[in-house]
């Protein structure tokens, strides 16, 4: 063969091979770097969730198993090890899926050590989103939950594989107060009630928002407590007996410190026996603390005399925690 020809055949392959191992390099490939360590590929990780059961680390589930069941989405921040979380930003962010206690997702990471900073609103449909600050803000209704992994090496299980199954050290940590609110008519009442409908409870004195800073234990301060939420949706009993519970599903609000009156606008519709239905709202107020991580039942208990007017209905109120406690009579129409 023509030696002239020989050479540009092989100037031709070294080129083709250059491409090649360009086309595989690092740059191209998924995946973010931690500190230290042979980065080498990238490995997938996947996490084992952390359940408490009567106060150990377990990953059985207890409590209520809505709380990061099935379907349920968080997403993942990675920085590297001792990285500020308010002026890095993340080397990647990715949301995971919960299917059988493992979630799921697509997080690649070169071998290093990172910290992992791990934040949902336990819900199916919706994960936080991380702000250039290193915030996320939060408002009334939202579950938000996080745990974090601190100085985590990243690597395969074993030699030769490409992922990392991680198992949580610690479950998911609610940061609102879960909150129930129910409704009844108080059975022997001087005048009977043959319907009673919840429409609304209207809780007032709640923080707009709050921000959770990545890494810290604890919400930013409150700008205020003029926030309301309201309670629209009940489960109405079997029958429809108007001296059994109105329940509303459990909201998750967040924290107020006590500094303020916690107001309640409890909107019904009342119907007494051969008598056009009524319909109003009436007041009631408590000086309470809600929480974080903590849940709260408060109880509407009502009391008819004579026909129907604000001024005849006394109104208690009953408020749960963890430990029952009874606080009876807290405000009157």
């Amino acid at each position: 063969m023509n030696k002239r020809l020989k050479y540009w055949i092989g100037c031709g392959l070294c080129c083709l091979g250059s491409l090649g191992l360009s086309g595989c390099s690092g740059d191209d490939m998924p995946g973010a770097s931690g500190s230290g360590g042979d980065e080498g590929e990238p490995v997938a990780l996947s996490f084992r969730l952390c359940r408490l059961v009567a106060g150990e680390a377990s990953t059985r589930v207890d409590g209520d198993p809505a709380d990061m069941a099935d379907g349920k989405t968080f997403q993942v921040y990675a920085f590297p090890a001792n990285a500020s979380t308010t002026k890095t930003q993340p080397l990647d962010g990715k949301t995971y899926t919960v299917k059988n206690g493992v979630a799921t997702g697509e997080l690649y990471l070169y071998r290093g050590t990172y910290d992992l900073y791990l934040v949902s609103y336990n819900s199916s449909t919706e994960v936080p989103e991380l702000k250039t600050d290193g915030t996320i803000p939060v408002g009334n209704g939202k579950d938000f939950m996080y745990t974090t992994l601190k100085g985590i090496v990243v690597q395969p299980n074993q030699m030769g594989e490409s992922h990392m199954s991680v198992t949580l050290p610690n479950p998911f940590k609610r940061m609102g107060a879960q909150v129930q609110v129910r409704v009844r008519a108080k059975d022997g009442s001087p005048v009977r009630v043959e319907k009673l409908k919840a429409n609304r409870v209207t809780i007032t004195g709640l923080p707009p928002s709050l921000a959770y800073t990545l890494g810290q234990p604890a919400w930013g301060t409150a700008s205020g407590y003029e926030s309301s939420f309201a309670f629209e949706s009940f489960q109405e009993p079997a029958g429809g007996n108007p001296t059994a519970w109105r329940e509303s599903s459990k909201e998750v609000l967040l924290p107020v410190d006590g500094s303020t009156l916690i107001k309640f606008d409890v909107d019904l519709t009342v119907d007494y026996y051969a008598d056009t239905p009524y319909v109003s709202s009436f007041p009631a107020e408590i000086q309470k603390v809600l929480l974080p991580g903590m849940t709260y039942q408060f109880d509407f208990t009502l009391t008819f005399y004579g026909i129907l007017k604000p001024t005849d209905l006394t109104l208690a109120v009953k408020e749960y925690n963890t430990i029952t406690l009874n606080t009876d009579d807290l405000g009157k129409g």
